[in-house]
């Protein structure tokens, strides 16, 4: 797919394949414009904020509010809520690409695709006066610039990974929202956090889905009136007055309800009902989700995203953390459970976090809590069978072995990234 830029006014991607897309066919090469068809002609009469547009359809003439696929941008001031920061500006940008009069080019895989208050979802592409085509595509050119943050809906995934390859570069740049110092001057700016995610199964609690946030600094932070947030945007967590991580000190923000202090002193709970973090599923299309840290100034400070691409750097826990050793145990059935273990260990300079990862041995799969740590040069033990865990140790409580014959075990990271594997 050709990508090339435009000089007029400020730059936007352009797509010369989006100059293809008709109602009556689909690529027939595989690529992210897969399945996505062109379905309405429109002219812009009013910009809402950064990821919203009304228009009127050149045919039928009805008027429509749509949602821009890929990005979700700040919220703007209403008379119903306070603004966000970087609203303001991202409706700024948007009506300087889209100014009230612009053809647009309306496009999806699903006609009829619709999301909150019944708004169609649509990728939309501005006309291009230079090439006489529909290729400028909005969330693209909003995502380059840090004006939103990565959105998925999986029936509307297939310009999934191009958006977050934009946006992965704004990050880097620290472009738009993700410059430190866009609401207010930075609060405590040597800080250094960590996000990791604890994601359940489909089908899993409420509760049992949560973020760690981790000092990995040297220096003790107050991260009281930061607030935690997923993709959506929606303010769900701020952490209360006296939220204080000292050096490798954490909290662990669950998704769902509980008692704050339990288990372990380390745990708060946000209250909501359903789950935040969708499942990455098994199409070809980039589904995931994200977590955000914005400190009590409202700036982005810090993020974690899932899964990991294929411009991912490698986790940092690669390499170091190794398995070492692997026991498929003696007998059958709950006997041989009773003997089966799989042993890490932290061949690293460093302590090994091992906060949202998994082992999946193929036939099970076991789920780290937060505050599972492996010190340098230390080991830690997954026994299968029941018992009492201690820092070194942890018991999976099957009375069924979880290791077969032979096989494979994967070390996962939060981000779906394999750290490490053994097989026996």
């Amino acid at each position: 797919m050709n990508r090339r830029k435009l000089t007029a006014g400020s730059t936007i991607v352009v797509f010369a394949a989006a100059a293809a897309l008709t109602a009556a066919a689909v690529p027939a090469t595989a690529g992210p414009w897969d399945g996505v068809r062109s379905w309405e002609t429109a002219t812009v009469q009013r910009v809402v904020d950064g990821d919203t547009l009304i228009v009127n359809d050149e045919v039928t003439g009805a008027e429509s509010r749509i949602r821009l696929l890929g990005i979700n941008a700040p919220e703007i001031t209403t008379s119903d809520h306070a603004g966000q920061c970087g609203g303001a500006l991202g409706r700024k940008i948007m009506k300087s690409l889209v100014p009230v009069g612009s053809r647009v080019r309306l496009a999806a895989v699903d006609q009829t695709s619709t999301g909150k208050s019944a708004r169609p979802q649509r990728v939309v592409l501005a006309f291009n006066p230079a090439t006489g085509e529909f290729d400028q595509d909005l969330a693209w050119a909003m995502a380059e610039r840090g004006l939103g943050v990565w959105f998925t809906v999986p029936k509307e995934a297939a310009m999934s990974s191009l958006y977050r390859e934009a946006i992965a570069g704004a990050q880097s740049r620290r472009d738009g929202i993700w410059n430190p110092n866009l609401c207010r001057q930075a609060l405590q700016p040597d800080a250094a956090l960590s996000l990791r995610l604890g994601r359940t199964a489909a089908g899993g609690k409420v509760a049992d889905e949560w973020v760690s946030v981790r000092n990995t600094g040297a220096s003790t932070v107050d991260i009281s009136g930061w607030m935690l947030r997923d993709s959506g945007l929606q303010g769900w967590y701020t952490f209360p007055g006296g939220s204080i991580l000292t050096p490798g000190d954490y909290r662990v923000v669950h998704t769902g309800t509980g008692t704050p202090g339990q288990p372990d002193g380390h745990d708060v709970y946000a209250g909501a009902k359903a789950r935040l973090y969708q499942d990455v599923g098994t199409g070809p299309a980039l589904v995931g989700d994200g977590a955000y840290l914005l400190d009590a100034a409202k700036n982005f400070r810090f993020w974690r995203e899932y899964p990991c691409t294929a411009t991912c750097e490698a986790d940092p826990l690669a390499g170091g953390l190794v398995i070492d050793a692997i026991s498929v145990g003696q007998g059958k059935g709950k006997a041989r459970a009773k003997t089966q273990w799989v042993r890490l260990a932290n061949k690293g300079s460093a302590e090994a976090c091992l906060d949202g990862a998994r082992l999946d041995t193929v036939a099970k799969v076991y789920r780290f809590a937060p505050g599972t740590c492996i010190p340098a040069g230390g080991t830690w033990t997954l026994n299968v069978r029941k018992g009492s865990a201690t820092p070194a140790e942890a018991f999976w409580g099957l009375t069924d072995p979880a290791l077969w014959a032979s096989g494979t075990a994967r070390l996962i990271s939060d981000r779906d990234q394999v750290i490490a594997t053994g097989s026996w």
